[in-house]
C-alpha cells in the first residue's frame, strides 16, 4: 500500500514517447524503442508503473507519435488500458521540444493549479522513487528547475576538426556531467519558457528542457542522478538492460534486539537515532539503540553476512558508548557495495514506556537521513506486551525489524 503524499502539491508528469528513435534499429516488432519489451512490459509501461506507484504522483500526460494515438498495436493498447484512469494520451510534435510543449499545454488544460511538473523520456524506464522524492523536495525548497546529473568517469577526447583522422585533445572530465531525466520544474515557469521558444529558429539546438528554462532566465539546481536510470538509445542498450535486470533478486532479512533498563543510569535513551526522555537509562556496550540494532541485523541477514556483533563486537573498547547511527550507515553502505539497494525497512518497537507515537515521524525522518532512503519506504511501529514479560514489567525494551533488499542474483552480493 502506498503511503500518503508528503505534501498537498503533487508532481505532475509529462512522459515523452513520441520519438522515432532513428538510432535504434527496430527489433522484429518494427516498433520504436519506447514500445519495445523489457521483462514482458514496454518501456512506457515500466515508466508509468514506477510513477503511479510513487505516493506524490499527480497527473500523467503521455505523449505518443501522432500516427499511433488512435492506432496503437493491440498488445500495447491492452497494456496501457490498465492506466486509463490516471493517464491522458496526446499526440506529440515534430521535435522533442514540440512534444514537451504539447504535453505542458495539455496539463494546463486538465489542471490549472499544477505547481510542479517533471518531464521524462520514456527511453529511461528505471525511474526510482528516491530520485522523484529528491526532485520534488528541491522544487518545494524554491528551485526553478531541478535536473539529475552524474559524473563522467571515462577519459573524453575532442576532435579538433571534422576529418575522420583528425587530431584530438583530452578534455578535463571533472568539468563535465551526464544529464538525465526526469527534469522537474515549477509548472508555470517551464510552460512560459517553452511557449517563448515555440517559434524560434534555433529551437532544434535546445536538447533538453533545462536548456529551454535557462534561456528564459531560470536557475537550474543539480542533484545526483541514478546509474540505473540509463537511456535506451541503441538496440544493444536494451539487450544490456535486459541482462542486468534479469540478474537482480529480492531478499528479506529479520532482526531482533533487546536492552535492559538500568537502576543506576538515567535517561534519555536512544531509539531509532533519537534521544527519548525516560527516567532510566539502558545497559549496553554502545548507546543501546534497539531500533537501529534490529535494523542492522535485518540488513545483514538479507545480505547473508552474519550479525551486528560480527562487525561491531562488544568486546572491542572502541565501540563502548558508540552512536549506533554509524552502524546503520555501515549496513546501508554494505548494500550499495554489493550492487544492491534497500527497498523497504520496517521496525517494531516493544515497550510499555516511553510512548513511541509522539516520536514516530521524527524516527522515520531520522532513519531516512541515516540510510538515504525515502521516508515513504520506512515504517516505524510500536506495541506493548499488555503487562506481560520483561517488557510488560518495564524491565527493558525490545525491537523487531525486517529489511527488503534488491541484490544481484550472484555470489557477488556477499560481503566478507
Amino acid at each position: 500500500m502506498s503511503s500518503a503524499p508528503s505534501s498537498i502539491a503533487r508532481l505532475d508528469i509529462i512522459l515523452l514517447a513520441a520519438g522515432a528513435g532513428q538510432r535504434f534499429s527496430p527489433e522484429a516488432s518494427g516498433l520504436p524503442k519506447q514500445f519495445q519489451k523489457l521483462q514482458q512490459k514496454s518501456l512506457i509501461s515500466h515508466c508509468l508503473e514506477r510513477f503511479l506507484s510513487w505516493p506524490d504522483c499527480g497527473q500523467i500526460i503521455l505523449v505518443l507519435p501522432p500516427d499511433m494515438v488512435n492506432d496503437l498495436p493491440l498488445a500495447i493498447k491492452d497494456e496501457l488500458s490498465a492506466y486509463a484512469n490516471r493517464v491522458t494520451v496526446i499526440a506529440g510534435g515534430a521535435s522533442r521540444a514540440d512534444s514537451a510543449l504539447h504535453g505542458l499545454i495539455a496539463l494546463d488544460r486538465t489542471d490549472k493549479i499544477s505547481r510542479y511538473v517533471a518531464i521524462h523520456d520514456a527511453a529511461r524506464p528505471l525511474v526510482s522513487h528516491r530520485l522523484l522524492d529528491t526532485l520534488k523536495s528541491a522544487l518545494e525548497g524554491g528551485a526553478d528547475g531541478v535536473i539529475p546529473v552524474l559524473a563522467v568517469s571515462d577519459t573524453i577526447r575532442q576532435k579538433i576538426s571534422d576529418s575522420p583522422m583528425a587530431d584530438s585533445r583530452v578534455i578535463d572530465r571533472n568539468s563535465l556531467m551526464r544529464v538525465q531525466t526526469p527534469q522537474a520544474f515549477q509548472t508555470g515557469r517551464i510552460l512560459a519558457a517553452h511557449q517563448k521558444l515555440a517559434n524560434a529558429e534555433n529551437k532544434a539546438s535546445f536538447t533538453d528542457d533545462a536548456m529551454i528554462a535557462e534561456a528564459d532566465g531560470a536557475k537550474i539546481t543539480l542533484i545526483t542522478g541514478d546509474e540505473v536510470l540509463k537511456k535506451i538509445t541503441y538496440a544493444e542498450d536494451l539487450t544490456a538492460m535486459r541482462q542486468e535486470i534479469s540478474q537482480m533478486e529480492t531478499r528479506t532479512g529479520s532482526g531482533y534486539d533487546v536492552h535492559k533498563f538500568s537502576d543506576k543510569k538515567t535517561g534519555p535513551i536512544m531509539i531509532c537515532g533519537l534521544a527519548i526522555p525516560h527516567p532510566k537509562g539502558l545497559l549496553a556496550h554502545s548507546d543501546g539503540d534497539v531500533g537501529l540494532h534490529a535494523l542492522c541485523d535485518a540488513i545483514f541477514g538479507a545480505l547473508g553476512t552474519g550479525d551486528i556483533g560480527h562487525f561491531f563486537p562488544p568486546s572491542e573498547a572502541k565501540w563502548k558508548e558508540a552512536a549506533s547511527d554509524q552502524f546503520l550507515k555501515f549496513a546501508s553502505d554494505c548494500v550499495k557495495e554489493a550492487g544492491g539497494r534497500i527497498i523497504h525497512l520496517d521496525v517494531t518497537l516493544i515497550c510499555e514506556r516511553p510512548k513511541i507515537g509522539p516520536y514516530r515521524e521524527q524516527m522515520k525522518n531520522r532513519l531516512a537521513e541515516i540510510t538515504g532512503l525515502a521516508s515513504s519506504r520506512i515504517s516505524v511501529k510500536a506495541t506493548t506486551s499488555e503487562g506481560l514479560g520483561f517488557t510488560g514489567r518495564q524491565e527493558g525494551i525490545a525491537a523487531m525489524a525486517q529489511a527488503t533488499l534488491s541484490l544481484p542474483a550472484t555470489d557477488q552480493a556477499k560481503i566478507e
